[in-house]
Parts: structure tokens; C-alpha cells; sequence
């Protein structure tokens, strides 16, 4: 009976030994031909050399109004983007102080008013305004850029000493992506 209870014993530690190690053994094999053109589409994409833009707003006071000026273009240098582009705008901030926050697109000195970001958007975890604009594209055929202005206001109304420790941010960010075929 000692006997029967040191097999099963040592059966046991081997399985768990065996299955506990993690290890596994496989082989795979694959062989293949390949002659194909490698012309490879990519993106070529600028916004200001970067994908994003920090504002800080620490120095804006009621009654002050600023402008951020910026570009989105599908070229750089002489090289354009091999793929049409789609884009969107996400302006993200706290919104603890009360600014009217505006994004204008800029073609032939007119203003568009494209996105007013306000309480009408959504927060995310971190309780952050998160505002999308519209999606953009850019066609691959041709170099474009894209101008924009940023306009944050402070109405000079919100003069009031419960506003002067509050702390804000804006957070531009570029998500781009290969238009797929409609």
C-alpha cells in the first residue's frame, strides 16, 4: 500500500513539474516565392514637426484674448504623402476656467469657425474636455497645407478673485490616418 502511495507521489510531482515549466516545443516551417513590387505607401505628416501642441495658460487674465497660429500639411521638403490622409483635430483641457475656446480653419484670409469646444463635449477618465473636430482630408496627388488658428478668450466678466488660482491647460493633438477606398 506505501508503496502505491510513493508512485502516485512521484506521478504527481512529475506532472506538476511538467506543467508548471511552461515550456513547449513546437516547429513550424514555411516556404514561399515572393517577387513582389515593395513600393510601400507612407505617411508623410506635419504639424508643426510634431502630432501635437502644449499651450500653457498660466499668464492669461480676464479680459485677455490669444491666438495660436499653426499648419497641417501632407508634404515635407519635396517629398508628399503616397496616401490620401484624413485627419482630425482633438483640443484637450482641463476647462476648470471659464474660456471660450475656438479652432478656425484659414483659407484665403477668412476665418471658418470649425469647433467651439465647450461643455457640450464629453470628459474623459482623467476628467479632461475632450473636443473632436470634423474629420479633414488631404489628397495624396497634390501638396496642401492646411492653416489654423486656435483663439482662447477669457471674457473680462470672470474678473473676480475665485478664478485667480485656477490652472489650465490646452492640449492640441493631430490622429491621422490612410483614407481607405469608399
Amino acid at each position: 500500500m506505501i508503496k502505491k502511495y510513493k508512485i502516485l507521489l512521484v506521478m504527481f510531482i512529475m506532472a506538476m513539474v511538467l506543467f508548471s515549466s511552461g515550456i513547449t516545443y513546437s516547429i513550424f516551417t514555411s516556404s514561399s516565392d515572393l517577387n513582389v513590387d515593395q513600393d510601400i505607401a507612407s505617411f508623410i505628416f506635419e504639424a508643426e514637426k510634431q502630432d501635437h501642441l502644449e499651450l500653457n495658460l498660466t499668464d492669461l487674465r480676464p479680459g485677455v484674448s490669444k491666438e495660436y497660429n499653426f499648419s497641417i500639411a501632407n508634404n515635407k521638403s519635396n517629398n508628399v504623402s503616397d496616401v490620401t490622409i484624413e485627419y482630425k483635430i482633438i483640443v484637450e483641457t482641463f476647462h476648470f476656467m471659464p474660456l471660450n475656446i475656438e479652432l478656425y480653419k484659414v483659407e484665403n484670409d477668412k476665418e471658418n469657425l470649425i469647433m467651439k469646444c465647450d461643455e457640450s463635449y464629453s470628459r474623459n477618465a482623467s476628467n479632461h474636455l475632450v473636443c473632436n473636430s470634423d474629420i479633414q482630408t488631404m489628397n495624396y496627388s497634390e501638396k496642401m497645407i492646411n492653416d489654423y488658428k486656435l483663439k482662447v478668450t477669457f471674457e473680462s466678466a470672470y474678473n473676480n478673485e475665485m478664478y485667480a488660482d485656477l490652472v489650465d491647460f490646452i492640449d492640441l493633438k493631430i490622429n491621422s490616418w490612410q483614407k481607405m477606398k469608399d
